[in-house]
């Protein structure tokens, strides 16, 4: 197996808690150190990983020499540090959201090309096990060509850190948006034709949106619903909500709640066209009974190994989980929720 020599760049929460461990945890990956502007995080690091640090992520590129590097910065820096490992010869996977601005996402996208090495984003939603198993059950058709998503994500959170402030790149459309939108894409397997939506500041102590409407119209034709709200007490619905032609799927917490038909099994009812707009004897509907099926259907699936799929691209050079033309999709759609959501957001 191909070992890639990887360096972790951001030892915060994303950094400490998933990367590294991912890193270290896989015979692919030999972690040759660190980046952090904390002297404590990078001693910790030490201890724990075995792993040199630095302060200047210059300097470690110029001396460990990686083949790989990972972003788990904050969001701001995502698009300086990528451009720096690009220019210096390395590959990047970096962290969600691939850069503060459109524009700047533009640039890693044009310095991947023109340096010739790979970048991918960390878009973890998409190896969840519930995106998998969902996936698997729309693949039958059981309940007809989709026409609908809503997806919901809702708490009640008094944000006071960094992604709380929008000079940061803080905000839930950034944060949980840029799992959220992606993931619904991803399912919905379009791009979007047109986006609206509308931020608030409702319960974050800082200056950045907590509550996220988005409705994203696909070229497919799916109607993406997305409700992130972080002041909201109880639940605005389930996770996800995925109608279709024939039937619908509900997540629970046990699985997906299923009710469809077979079309084949629907009664012939024609259309009353005469034009005389009376309904026969003064009722409206045809009165049939839809031959509904319901069934509960489990996750059985653990997901997506997410750094399994980072060795094969990087090291076995097979096709990208997520494809840097899907990334700056992405972007664009939150490019353009910002642009829709400007001058209607309600702040205090």
């Amino acid at each position: 197996m191909k070992c890639l020599r990887t360096v972790v760049v951001g030892l915060g929460r994303i950094g400490w808690r998933f990367h590294l461990p991912e890193v270290v945890g896989h015979d692919g990956f030999e972690l040759v150190g660190v980046v952090d502007p904390l002297a404590s995080r990078l001693e910790e690091a030490r201890d724990t990983f075995g792993a040199p640090g630095y302060e200047d992520l210059s300097s470690c590129l110029e001396q460990t020499t990686p083949d790989l590097v990972v972003i788990a910065s904050p969001t701001p820096f995502h698009a300086e540090q990528t451009l720096a490992c690009l220019e210096a010869g390395s590959d990047v996977f970096c962290d969600k959201p691939m850069a503060a601005t459109l524009e700047e996402a533009d640039t890693m996208v044009a310095a991947a090309g023109a340096h010739e090495r790979k970048l991918m984003m960390y878009q973890p939603a998409r190896a969840g096990a519930d995106v998998v198993s969902l996936q698997k059950i729309l693949a039958t058709g059981l309940i007809g060509p989709v026409y609908m998503i809503k997806y919901a994500r809702t708490n009640f959170t008094r944000r006071n850190d960094w992604q709380a402030m929008r000079c940061h790149g803080g905000g839930m459309l950034n944060n949980y948006g840029a799992h959220v939108i992606d993931v619904c894409l991803h399912v919905a397997a379009s791009t979007a034709r047109s986006v609206t939506c509308h931020l608030d500041t409702i319960a974050s102590l800082g200056d950045a949106d907590d509550v996220v409407k988005a409705v994203i119209q696909t070229d497919s034709g799916v109607l993406i619903d997305i409700d992130i709200n972080m002041a909201a007490a109880q639940p605005t619905g389930p996770r996800w909500q995925v109608l279709g032609h024939h039937g619908s799927l509900l997540h629970t917490d046990d699985g997906w709640r299923v009710r469809s038909f077979d079309p084949a099994r629907l009664s012939a009812v024609a259309l009353d066209d005469s034009g005389t707009m009376a309904a026969t004897d003064r009722q409206y509907g045809s009165g049939e009974e839809i031959p509904w099926q319901d069934q509960e259907l489990p996750i059985d699936t653990q997901g997506i190994q997410y750094y399994e799929q980072c060795h094969a691209y990087f090291a076995r050079d097979e096709e990208p989980f997520v494809p840097l033309s899907q990334s700056r999709e992405l972007m664009r759609v939150l490019d353009a929720c910002r642009q829709d959501a400007a001058g209607r957001s309600q702040t205090r």
